[in-house]
């Protein structure tokens, strides 16, 4: 039988109300790791019931509490049968699960929630790889897709890309944030944590090197190399850490990434 399994607290001052949580109940708030200003709650007890914390969305956002279903699709479904509304449809949270939030006949807000640990933005691992490289492009906002295609035509011969069109792949991509190839762009922190957490929950062990190799090397692109040492600014040096770590990057697969760099990278 569905229960609630999660609740959502929206604040005006984080800290101001982790304090108060914490010395009310002793409960353990803690920043999520992953995308978005998103605390995580553990309130601990005989039939703990884990929550979150946030920024408030609207002045009249109120308490959220999450019922945990086998399927959002078929419970947003049933929800709309029974006269109730759908306010935000299903929603992936990459490698975790889905969300839509919903109100019933007494215009009382509430959360479906189904997990999923193969919850992803993307369709498949083509999507995948061409988002992690354009979030690589986009960590310096002064290169745009197209100064830099000569990178990106070298992955589309890679069987991961047999039978997409690599160019409608590129458009759907950055569509999904808003953003124009060809044009200089910048994506969020938020954003290209999203992107690495579908990364590592979608690409298979082969193309986890794959995306790494090419993401060295766009980061690289009219840089300079120095043995084995990454002669890149502060904040691609740090998408190229997180990679390493979250698609789990041996340190041989790093070398012959950084040595198969020609010449004039």
């Amino acid at each position: 039988m569905p229960s609630i399994v999660h609740f959502e607290i929206p604040t005006d001052d984080i800290e101001r109300a982790r304090k108060f949580y914490t010395e009310l109940f002793a409960w353990e708030i803690e920043k999520y790791e992953g995308p978005g200003e998103y605390w995580m709650i553990k309130t601990g007890g005989e039939k703990p019931v884990e929550g979150g914390m946030m920024q408030r969305q609207h002045p009249d956002q109120p308490i959220t509490n999450y019922v945990d279903v086998s399927s959002v699709d078929e419970y947003s479904k049933k929800i709309k049968e029974l006269d109730g509304k759908i306010l935000v449809p299903k929603t992936p949270v990459p490698a975790v699960g889905f969300f839509a939030l919903c109100q019933d006949t007494e215009n009382n807000i509430f959360g479906l929630w189904e997990a999923d640990p193969t919850a992803s933005l993307f369709a498949n691992e083509a999507e995948v790889f061409v988002a992690v490289l354009a979030s690589v492009i986009a960590a310096d906002a002064n290169y745009s897709v197209d100064e830099m295609r000569t990178v990106w035509y070298e992955v589309e011969e890679l069987p991961l890309f047999e039978g997409h069109d690599f160019k409608k792949l590129e458009s759907k991509v950055f569509k999904m944030f808003n953003r124009k190839p060809s044009e200089p762009t910048s994506f969020s922190i938020d954003e290209i944590s999203t992107i690495i957490m579908s990364a590592k929950n979608m690409l298979s062990p082969e193309n986890r090197n794959n995306v790494f190799r090419s993401a060295v090397r766009l980061a690289h692109a009219e840089k300079n190399i120095e043995g084995y040492k990454l002669e890149i600014d502060e904040r691609e040096q740090a998408i190229i850490d997180r990679l390493r770590k979250e698609l789990e990057i041996s340190d041989e697969t790093v070398q012959d990434a950084i040595k198969s760099l020609s010449p004039e990278y």
